[in-house]
């Protein structure tokens, strides 16, 4: 018993000595000035960025290029990413804000409202930043271990408090306009292709329905589609057929210069939300979501390439009313009156 209750004493003075000898080592540290960092964009490999309220995403660059690996294994955006590693880039901490606890929630470095961004270079970790709010020209930090609040210069929170979809590329089609050599609409409303010829369009499918045909609708369609950019992605439980793409109610067909393959689109049914509806991009498995406003210029009836009718001529610019002032006769309240009734009837007349 002696031999045992020894043996834990001596455990428990170990342990508290251990405690003892580390215990600055957990404390945070404090700084009486901004320190300098120091992020190379070139050497970032990984961004965990968790925000207050939302999934935590994971972008990594180990293969070449910006991926989100989590939650999602997607294609990252290019310029988003490209915005947060130049923030990151210029970091600049000016000065010490605060310097006690207390003070985090009203900065909204604390972690209930600060968003979080851990910055990797392979497996270590370059920087541990808390954005808080954007006040006087600056935003609050918290960095690494430091347990004070620092400005640093400019607006930075925007670059990293994003929704996941921000983070994924919604760039359905991106080519020039100007290399689109035809494009053909297939839907309920008709099946129409037009064929660039030099500057302008003509059309050799659907004609005869185009009555007063307008080249230039057709190149505000061709734009349009040249440059698709998604609102959303469908959530991981709608499948091919929910979101109608089994057999799609309609489609676009870009075809381009030289031997670039043509590029078609396919438009699905409506999602949960009536203004939105869901598209695909044929060759790529990911459903995107579309306003129902930009989904209805995809499927175009007629009338949609046709003139638009002259709006008609403003009405004549009414008289100026008579000023009475220095140099001027004097006019009587009884005439004055009548000039003013008169001018009335007429915009009135006018009005009909």
């Amino acid at each position: 018993n002696r031999v045992a209750i020894g043996a834990g004493l001596f455990v428990l003075l170990l342990g508290l000595t251990l405690w003892t000898v580390t215990r600055d080592e957990r404390r945070p540290t404090s700084a009486s000035e901004a320190p300098s960092v120091d992020i190379d964009q070139e050497a970032v490999t990984a961004l965990e960025i968790t925000r207050p309220s939302g999934d935590a995403v994971t972008l990594s660059n180990a293969s070449g290029e910006w991926r989100v690996v989590s939650p999602v294994d997607a294609e990252a955006d290019p310029s988003n990413v490209e915005t947060a590693l130049t923030r990151l880039a210029e970091l600049d901490l000016t000065r010490v804000v605060a310097t006690q606890e207390e003070n985090y929630a009203r900065l909204q470095v604390d972690d209930a409202n600060a968003v979080r961004v851990v910055v990797k270079a392979g497996d270590e970790t370059l920087a541990t930043l808390a954005i808080g709010k954007y006040a006087n020209g600056m935003t609050m930090i918290r960095l690494d271990e430091y347990v004070e609040v620092f400005g640093a210069s400019g607006s930075l929170r925007y670059a990293f408090d994003r929704e996941l979809k921000a983070w994924r590329n919604r760039r359905v089609v991106e080519v020039e306009a100007a290399d689109v050599s035809s494009i053909a609409f297939e839907n309920a409303n008709g099946n129409f292709q037009l064929d660039r010829a030099g500057d302008t369009w003509t059309a050799s499918q659907g004609s005869e329905a185009l009555g007063d045909f307008d080249p230039k609708k057709v190149s505000g369609l061709v734009s349009t589609a040249a440059r698709l950019i998604a609102s959303d992605f469908a959530g991981e439980d709608v499948s091919e057929a929910r979101a109608g793409l089994t057999e799609p109610s309609a489609s676009v067909t870009l075809n381009m210069n030289g031997d670039a393959e043509p590029i078609v689109l396919e438009i699905g049914d409506a999602t949960e939300e009536p203004s939105d509806a869901y598209l695909r991009r044929v060759g790529n498995e990911t459903i995107y979501v579309v306003s129902q406003y930009l989904a209805d210029r995809l499927r175009p009836d007629a009338a949609a390439f046709q003139k638009s009718e002259e709006a008609p001529a403003p009405p004549p610019a009414m008289p100026a009313m008579p000023q009475q002032g220095q140099g001027q006769p004097q006019l009587p309240p009884e005439i004055m009156r009548q000039l003013q009734e008169q001018i009335r009837q007429q915009q009135q007349q006018q009005g009909r």
